[in-house]
């Protein structure tokens, strides 16, 4: 989130600032005509071979030195020199320099008297341990004969920080609390002054994190030096750390430039030394059965390194120049793997383990899976990935029936589902690939409604799946640059209280977004995209992470990505697949009785249903199969089930139903968890039942003492209608009296208990 903050050293602002991203939905595309206008007033890299690196360079420390003398500029020849000298120290590029109470001075300042429409780029990597107790910079300038200073450093919570103040002492500080610097791990920083946007930027890692508009009213002009480790102001503000690759461009690099200068010390290294490779990337440890494995290792080093499959897992193979190791897993189990990179100067290597876990039955190419079978807690575990989806206490959705076993319930108003980490969500330029999701609604889609999306705050990023004003599916799919296409505006309506299959393709190498409704094709719009969608932000369910929200009412369910494009027989056989195999549950409850499990389900009606398979298992994950029950077949009113599991598993016993058609279609039920005890089962009273109106009593024992326990009101569509969180008493029972809201309908509605161990689930019958 862009905050606006007081600067450091007590000067007042003298302008309101405006947050870059804060108008992000009407400024997005007025902001991008100026990014190449300072191209053209560039000096080329002149000495010591750094003619690789961005153009615009103007200074560039390597901190290479192995010795106190002066630490030389690769591009102007011009020695910083110190009275108080760094140490010399290992690092990611050759040498680096280590800080502690040190002062290094430059006094070639010429390319540092920015005038008012200067524009520059200082970017830097860094390492510390330092909790110090006031701020330390890294680089900086401050005059005497005026009010002008600046500085880029860390703070004292070991946060990045970049003040820019003029000679007049206009100006502001910004500072970004998402990552601590202070880690004992390398950073990158960048910070910027983009004069022809007005833009002061600060880039943590390669993603700009901070960005402000801020028209300053002179220049920047002194007689200072530049100061390396330390600020030449009060009590020096010395840095305590590794320094090393100090840059300085006459221009704003572009976003893009910065993240690739980053690239975990990767490959872009523009110096002139030679450097053995070391390994900067962090392994991929986990696989799926049947599904590729793909890694990317990455390396610094000079020449650039080559990269060797030292040992691993029959298939493996690596990429000796991009590194990127591939592999299918034919079966589950733990594999070790050997990696190396290697040039003329040295070699590295990099040992880990995969762990593969067993598949489900999916084609190859998917990367994550959301089930959203939970029916308690805050996180939504993805089958493919540790990569879990969160929400808050206060926001969670409501388990509910979905279209595979359980669904979550969004409210529309602020009900919130996010995955903070996921590489897979980066999309490059020439990617492909596909969201599956399912859906089902009776609301208000007016204003549009997300599914799923995602909106960068470091970056112009931003695309979601979802439902338009009109409630047809929409699909928009925009760039870093903001370049980007909607497809949407036709096909059924999602909102008629049915099931639906959305999904939503990128098909790089046929250029085009692709959207589809019921394994139907309903828009596509070619679209040719020269950037690509990497994003430090949350991917979001449910709603779009912007001012205005954008919150989905109605259920979702089975949130799929794939890394490819799926064809069009593919959806509409996975559409088939499912949608066939739907029948409608009113009920799935279990109790523990005396040393057994009573299971009761019940369907509102039936179509060319087989049998149901009752599956058990220990950890909701794996389950065996322990019964059989025939089915009714075809009904159109409703059946009632029952199953007793006579050795229930001590502990918890996780049940669910496999519901097979004749034809051979199945889907699951949501999962009950019943913990085996005691002899007595929770009691479920709700009376008087049916109902005219007025109150209805709820009563429920032997529940856990003092426990919390979900209450949760919804009509047979899923739509929740009343949520509240109660507390057991302290012999584990809950008495409560619900007022019938005035609102209902006759007709059928479920009310539903739900805590850690358990869900119970009645029936509420109301005539008018």
């Amino acid at each position: 989130m862009r905050k606006e903050y007081p600067p450091c050293f007590g000067a007042p602002f003298t302008q309101n600032l405006i947050s870059l991203f804060g108008l992000l939905q009407f400024y997005k595309l007025q902001v991008l005509a100026f990014l190449f206008v300072g191209l053209l007033f560039m000096k080329p890299a002149v000495a010591f071979g750094v003619s690789e690196c961005p153009p615009g360079l103007q200074h560039y420390f390597g901190f290479d030195e192995p010795q106190d003398g002066g630490y030389v500029d690769l591009v102007s020849g011009n020695k910083a020199t110190c009275t108080s000298c760094p140490s010399t120290a290992a690092s990611l590029f050759a040498g680096g320099q280590q800080f502690k109470e040190n002062k290094v001075n430059f006094h070639d300042i010429s390319n540092f008297n920015w005038g008012v429409n200067g524009s520059f780029t200082i970017s830097f990597w860094m390492k510390t341990t330092a909790k110090p107790s006031q701020n330390m910079v890294i680089v900086g300038r401050s005059a005497e004969e005026s009010q002008m200073m600046w500085w880029a450093g860390v703070d004292t919570e070991g946060y990045a920080v970049f003040e820019l103040y003029d000679k007049e002492r206009n100006g502001f500080l910004m500072r970004h609390e998402g990552k601590k610097l202070n880690d004992g791990k390398w950073h990158h920083i960048a910070v910027a002054r983009d004069d022809n946007m007005k833009f002061n930027k600060l880039y943590v890692d390669g993603y700009e994190v901070e960005g402000f508009e801020y028209f300053y009213k002179t220049g920047f002009e002194s007689n200072a030096l530049l100061n390396i480790g330390y600020l030449s102001r009060d009590k020096g503000y010395y840095y305590t750390g590794l320094l090393d690759e100090l840059m300085v461009h006459s221009r704003a690099l572009e976003y893009t430039e910065v993240l690739e200068q980053y690239n975990n010390g990767a490959g872009n290294y523009c110096g002139p030394k030679q450097i053995a490779p070391r390994i900067v990337s962090e392994a991929k440890t986990f696989g799926v059965q049947g599904q590729g494995y793909t890694y990317a290792i990455k390396a610094t080093g000079n020449p650039a390194p080559g990269f060797k499959l030292v040992s691993g897992p029959a298939g493996m193979s690596v990429s000796a120049t991009d590194g990127t190791v591939e592999w299918v897993p034919a079966s589950a189990g733990k594999y070790k793997v050997v990696l190396s990179a290697e040039n003329s100067i040295g070699k590295d290597e990099q040992q880990f383990e995969v762990e593969v876990k067993k598949g489900l039955d999916e084609p190859n190419g998917i990367q994550h899976h959301w089930m959203l079978n939970e029916t308690s807690g805050v996180k939504y575990k993805d089958f493919y990935t540790p990569y879990e989806a969160l929400s808050a206490e206060n926001t969670k959705p409501a388990p509910v029936f979905g279209v595979v076993g359980t669904g979550q319930y969004f409210d529309g108003k602020d009900d919130a589902v996010e995955v903070s980490k996921s590489v897979n969500f980066d999309w490059e330029a020439n990617a492909n690939f596909s969201i599956e999701l399912w859906v089902k609604t009776t609301a208000s889609t007016a204003g549009n409604r997300v599914f799923i999306g995602r909106d960068a705050e470091d970056s112009y990023m931003h695309w979601w799946v979802g439902a338009d004003e009109k409630g047809q599916a929409g699909f928009q799919l925009l760039n870093t640059d903001f370049d980007g296409t909607y497809v949407g505006n036709s096909g059924p309506k999602l909102n008629d209280g049915k099931w639906h299959q959305v999904v939503a393709v990128r098909n790089s190498k046929q250029q085009l977004n692709s959207l589809y409704v019921d394994g139907a094709l309903v828009a596509e719009k070619s679209h040719v995209y020269r950037k690509g969608f990497s994003t430090l932000a949350a991917v979001t369910f449910g709603y779009m992470k912007i001012t205005d929200g954008y919150h989905y009412e109605g259920t979702l369910d089975e949130v799929k990505l794939f890394g490819r494009a799926l064809s069009a027989s593919e959806i509409q056989e996975r559409y088939s697949k499912v949608y066939g195999a739907i029948t409608e549950l009113i009920k799935f409850e279990g109790h523990y009785a005396i040393n057994t499990v009573n299971l009761d389900w019940e369907t509102a009606a039936e179509y060319n249903n087989d049998y149901f398979t009752v599956e058990r298992g220990a950890n909701g994950k794996d389950y065996t199969e322990i019964g059989n029950v025939k089915a009714a077949g075809t009904t159109s009113f409703k059946t009632d089930y029952k199953f007793v599991d006579e050795q229930p598993l001590n502990g918890l016993n996780y049940y669910r139903l496999k519901i097979v058609k004749k034809d051979g279609l199945f889907t699951y039920s949501p999962t009950v968890v019943i913990e085996k005890t005691g002899p007595t089962a929770s009691a479920f009273y709700v009376y008087p039942n049916p109902t005219s109106g007025g109150e209805v009593n709820i009563k429920v024992t032997n529940l856990t003492k003092d426990g919390s326990v979900q209450f949760i009101l919804t009509d047979l569509s899923g739509r929740k209608l009343l949520q509240n969180i109660v507390v057991a008493d302290a012999v584990g029972a809950i008495q409560l009296v619900l007022p019938v809201p005035e609102k209902l309908k006759s007709g059928l509605y479920l009310l539903s208990v739900v805590t850690n161990t358990k869900t119970l689930s009645r029936k509420l019958v109301v005539v008018r």
